[in-house]
């Protein structure tokens, strides 16, 4: 994998002009949608950004053993007694619930900065508003800084909007809720890539900007061509050889050659990341040309058709998995739609075993 800090840099700046007065939180989590977590944050931090988010614990530890310093918002669950890591690494943790609270509360008693999920419709973490107040006014009164208030838009990416509006108003009676209980907060933030592109909250403090940070498309239903991607990930040709008409290709038998055929071997598989689900169906690029993967996709390998390409490839010849080559482009979007899934479980799915270099180039636009 290729992974282009200076496109990174530039879907940063290209948030940063749009949204201002909004500031940007940069999301890192699950290792920066697949792209290393602590390249993209140096990146990020150098780009301007002042604040970061990670769904666990591990992963904000991970970024302060790498000399990162910024604020981090630890969005997601983790075992109460190791909530001392949180404070001796000055962590922001997230708080969703009165029994949590009262948990952390028997290891440190205060000290911690600590926001606020509330629920507005996603229904996975945080009160209502029925329930929040109460909750916000005990953790103001623990010794704990409450620093913030957050709730996640459901379907910011779709193209109705009444839900996400709705959830935008609930919120917005939440914060006059705590004005009038006299909680003062501090930092306020609601929208993700999709809500921050569509509604351009910038009456709120911060943004949360992951997905499309990377170049990957927040919705299907509007396209932003400002937006540069971050990730080419290429393989090579292991082995070409001709097979005749009735062979059968891979495992279970599920390609049988119609005609002689000449095919490659690329040695990527599920072990990668490259989805089990792409056999038969998915596409690499060779010579500039797309070459269909027949048979199943395994653990390490698969194989192509290279019978079209008007030279036959060699031993080393670059493949590309998602990227540009020649004229011919392949996208994460586009794996996503054969797997009937989101562009970014594409590039969470990249295994370690997958080398990431990094580059910068100059002079982007």
């Amino acid at each position: 994998m290729e992974i282009d800090l200076s496109a990174y840099k530039s879907n940063i700046a290209f948030f940063t002009k749009k949204l201002f007065p909004t500031k940007l939180m940069a999301v890192v989590k699950s290792n920066a949608y697949g792209h290393g977590a602590v390249e993209i944050s140096h990146a990020a931090i150098e780009s301007g950004v002042d604040r970061l988010a990670v769904a666990f614990l591990e992963e904000a530890l991970e970024l302060r053993a790498a000399g990162i310093t910024v604020p981090i918002l630890v969005f997601n669950y983790f075992n109460p007694r190791y909530a001392v890591e949180a404070l001796k690494n000055k962590l922001t943790i997230t708080i969703y619930s009165r029994r949590q609270l009262e948990e952390i509360k028997k290891h440190i008693p205060s000290g911690l900065k600590v926001h606020l999920n509330l629920d507005t419709g996603m229904r996975r973490l945080g009160p209502d508003i029925n329930n929040a107040l109460e909750l916000a006014i005990d953790i103001s009164r623990t010794g704990y800084d409450l620093e913030g208030v957050y709730t996640h838009f459901a379907v910011a990416d779709e193209k109705k909007e009444q839900f996400t509006l709705a959830q935008v108003l609930i919120y917005k009676k939440f914060l006059e809720e705590l004005k009038k209980a006299r909680v003062n907060i501090k930092i306020r933030h609601i929208a993700n890539s999709a809500g921050a592109l569509r509604f351009n909250e910038s009456i709120f403090d911060y943004a949360r900007i992951g997905v499309a940070s990377y170049g990957l498309q927040p919705s299907e239903e509007f396209y932003i061509d400002e937006l540069m991607p971050v990730l080419t990930w290429k393989s090579v040709v292991s082995y070409v050889k001709k097979i005749k008409k009735g062979d059968s290709v891979s495992y279970g038998r599920t390609f049988i050659a119609p005609r002689d055929m000449t095919v490659a071997t690329i040695p990527v598989g599920y072990g990668d990341g490259y989805n089990r689900g792409l056999s038969n169906k998915g596409e690499v690029l060779i010579s500039g040309k797309r070459c269909r993967i027949i048979g199943r996709v395994c653990m390490d390998q698969f194989v192509v058709d290279v019978s079209h390409l008007p030279q036959k490839p060699k031993m080393g010849d670059e493949v590309v998995l998602i990227g540009t080559q020649g004229e011919e482009n392949i996208t994460a979007e586009e794996l996503a739609k054969l797997l009937g899934t989101i562009n970014y479980e594409i590039t969470c799915a990249i295994t370690s075993r997958v080398p990431r270099i990094y580059l910068r180039r100059e002079n982007l636009t």
